[in-house]
């Protein structure tokens, strides 16, 4: 058959020779149209951390990559910890000597001042604050405002 020959599966007329090439077996008439085009697939696939991704093609161009798995989720079943390194070999080297244990810091203060400053503290004084009352209703405990500001920036004493 030549390209001349061509002709609509639903209508009979001839088609141009450009459909023809083209693999198109129906005419550009709009009953013919209806008919035998699918039309386009509007497609949308979520994707992490991100908008979402839309692709427009005809029903036939998103099966082939569909059915190859192009579109489903890339790291199934690798792990939860696939992404991280793997942990370091370890080189031979000399022998480690154990660390001696050492004692806790010792705190500049006393467990009563801590306790002070800590009350107000919770209170929602402020360093100053914390200061003003504790000279005021404790004064032989000699709180400074740096003295609180310390305290504060350790954790608590464990009981």
């Amino acid at each position: 058959m030549t390209e001349e020959e061509v002709r609509c599966i639903e209508c009979g007329e001839r088609l141009p020779a450009e459909r023809a090439e083209l693999g198109y077996r129906y005419c550009t008439k709009r009953s013919c149209q209806e008919i035998h085009h699918p039309g386009l697939a509007i497609t949308t696939f979520g994707v992490n951390k991100s908008a979402d991704q839309i692709i427009v093609a005809d029903p036939d161009e998103l099966r082939r990559p569909g059915r190859a798995g192009e579109f489903g989720r890339k790291d199934t079943e690798v792990g939860l910890d696939y992404r991280q390194p793997a942990p370091p070999v370890p080189r031979p080297g000399p022998a480690k000597v154990p660390a001696q244990r050492r004692a806790p810091a010792r705190r500049p203060w006393t467990a009563e001042q801590e306790k002070i400053v800590r009350l107000y503290h919770e209170m929602g004084l402020s360093p100053s604050q914390i200061t003003a009352r504790a000279r005021e209703y404790a004064p032989r405990l000699r709180i400074t405002e740096a003295l609180v500001v310390k305290i504060m920036s350790v954790p608590p004493r464990r009981t």
